[in-house]
Formats: C-alpha cells, structure tokens, sequence
C-alpha cells in the first residue's frame, strides 16, 4: 500500500439531472445515451488528468501538482468539456429517430464541475486503486451545494478558494458561496455559469479566419495533445524559453483570466506589439487581432486539431488595408510576419526536445 501524500486538483464531472432521467425513461437507451456522454468526458479530461474512477453518472479525476504550470489551463479544460458535452448531446438529440423518452429527454441532461486543491493518498489494495484523504471526502461533500439553489444554474464550475489560490487565479466574475458540512466546516466557493461559457464560445465561430480568406496560411504538426499544445501557444513563460528575438508579456485581463477582450505584449526590438484576443474557444482555436497603423489591423486564427501523432496546428492570417488589392496585403503581411512559420516550427522542435528532458528555467515573464 502506497502511503506516500500527494498534493494535487480534484476534479468531478457530475451530469446533472441523470436520477429524473433514468426514472422516467426506458433503461436501455439510457444506458447507451449514459456511456456515450460519460467517453466525452473521459477523454477531454484525459488530456490533462488522471481518471480515478467512473461514479455512475459523474467521472473523478485527478492531476498532481507539479504537472499544472499553468493554472488557467484548468479552467479552459472545464469549458473545453463542457463544450463537448453540450455539442455531443445536441447532436445526439437532433440526428436521432427514436421516439422514446430517453432519446427525447436527452436536452434535460447538463454538466456541473467540482475543482478541489488538497492532499490525498493514493491507496491500493488487491490491485485496486482509490483516492483516499479529507480533500476527497470534501470534493465528493461539494457535489452537495447551494448554487442551483441560490443561482438557478444547472450547469456550473465550482472552485475552491484553495484550488483558485493554487491556480493563481481571482475570478472576478464567479458567484462567491460559502458551503459547510459536517467534520470539515466551512468552504469557500467561487461558481462560474456554464451556459454563458458555452454561449461565449459558440458566438466565437463566428470570429475567425479560415484558410480560403487569409492572405497567408501554413500547419505545423506538434508532438503533444492539444491541451498541452494550446498552453505553449498562449504561455508567455512558455514563448520566452524557446525564442529570444521576442519578448512576450501578459496585458489587460479584465475578468482575472483569457477571454475576448484580453491583452498580451510582444516586444520585438523597439517594437512593442500589442495582441487582443478576439475569439476565444479553448483547445479548439483562438482569433487574435493586432492593430498596425491607423486603419490597418492584422487578423490571425489558430485552431488546433487532433491527429495520431500530437496536435495539428493551422494558422491563418489576413490584414486589412482600405483599397489595397490583394497582392500589396500579402506583401505587407510578409513584412509583418516573415519569420512566423519559422518561429512555430522551433516551438514544435523545442517541444519534442523537452518531452525527453526536463523544462529549462524560464525566461521570467514582464509585468
């Protein structure tokens, strides 16, 4: 039996509203409809986290410590999630035939997230592996809580105040709410709603640039999962340890974390470039807008794809000058972003070195 403590997040993905579903509709098909939801889950997390074990309607996961460089990254895994749970679900409801009630009950069906930071021990007996601590017993408590009751959410992101401190983290937009149970006393809670999320991200398909429109367009394959590839590509600490040509910083960021809106800083020389974040659909792509000269703005969408070997990255880029034609925007955005391509295949390179060794000490980030 392993003894050792180990410090980390605790994750719950709890499909909310599963007991009236299964009383009132036929078993079978909502069985099937059950594990189809819950393989969306499994493998969204499994990006980042470690699954403990399968709850009936709810997966526990968990993540060390030391693994999480990026605390945000969490909080896009959520929403990533929850994405594909809603995207899943409504596709499963709108291309069915069947006229049963579990087929047609499939909208009634939500998601709700606990996020816990604490200490647990990792216990094995007869080849069985379980998490056992007062940290899990308060992550499982949580799944108890007053947010539907005080919001009427259905669908939300509870935090810890002990898992945002670890995040570092201050979400200025979470519904605060204090929960107390029996042996642990009080817990401090921040909620996030979860249908504004995911309208967010769906509003940002529409703020893109696809390849057909761009003046310039190039993929580079990456040798780690999108998760992870999307943390490099939005981590400054991260930018700064594999280029030195570039200076880049965090900016604005009104809410506490990424979102449209939010600024970053590129130093390039005595050029300091200024990145506002357009769209914003975690994992999944990011638009971003840099403004040139008056009237001129430079347009770049990543999106990343999942493929057998890591993560596919394609980029694409347009500029926008009144009244110069084609040829003259190209060559503008050749200036502008000569060495871009160039610069995404050594993040990928320098990724596939790392995975062998361990990080470099960063370049600190500027303030």
């Amino acid at each position: 039996m392993d003894t050792k403590t180990n410090q980390g997040y605790l994750f719950l993905a709890d499909i909310s509203g599963y007991t009236s579903f299964l009383a009132k509709t036929e078993l079978d098909h909502a069985h099937e409809i059950l594990t189809e939801l819950l393989e969306v889950i499994v493998k969204s997390c499994n990006s980042i986290l470690t699954l403990s074990k399968l709850e009936g309607d709810a997966v526990f996961s968990y993540v060390f410590s030391d693994k999480v460089e990026r605390g945000e990254t969490l909080l896009e895994l959520v929403e990533a999630t929850y994405a594909a749970f809603r995207d899943r679900a409504t596709s499963m409801h709108r291309t069915t035939t069947c006229t049963c009630a579990a087929c047609q009950g499939i909208p009634n069906l939500d998601l709700k997230f606990i996020v816990h930071y604490g200490d647990f021990i990792i216990q094995n007996v007869a080849s069985v592996k379980e998490l056992v601590g007062s940290d899990v017993n308060l992550a499982h408590r949580l799944m108890k809580n007053h947010v539907a009751e005080g919001k009427g959410w259905h669908a939300y992101a509870l935090f810890t105040a002990r898992a945002l401190e670890s995040m570092a983290m201050q979400l200025e937009d979470a519904y605060p709410q204090v929960e107390n149970y029996e042996h642990l006393g009080d817990t401090q809670t921040y909620s996030l709603n979860l249908h504004d999320s995911y309208q967010r991200m769906t509003d940002a398909r529409q703020l893109t640039v696809s390849e057909q429109e761009a003046e310039m367009a190039f993929a580079v394959e990456f040798p780690a999962e999108p998760p992870i590839v999307w943390e490099w590509l939005n981590d400054p600490v991260k930018k700064n340890a594999y280029q030195t040509h570039n200076i880049f910083s965090y900016g604005l960021r009104s809410r506490g974390r990424t979102l449209a809106g939010a600024q970053n800083h590129c130093a390039h020389g005595k050029t300091n470039i200024l990145e506002i974040i357009a769209a914003w659909r975690p994992f999944k792509f990011f638009t971003s807008e840099y403004p040139l000269a008056k009237s001129m703005k430079l347009l770049t969408t990543h999106r990343l794809e999942a493929i057998e070997s890591g993560t596919r990255v394609t980029i694409a880029a347009k500029i926008y000058m009144p009244f110069a034609p084609r040829f003259i925007r190209r060559f503008v955005l050749k200036k502008v972003v000569g060495e871009w391509e160039t610069d995404t295949i050594d993040m990928a390179r320098f990724m596939r070195e790392q995975l062998a060794t361990s990080m470099p000490e960063p370049v600190p980030v500027p303030a």
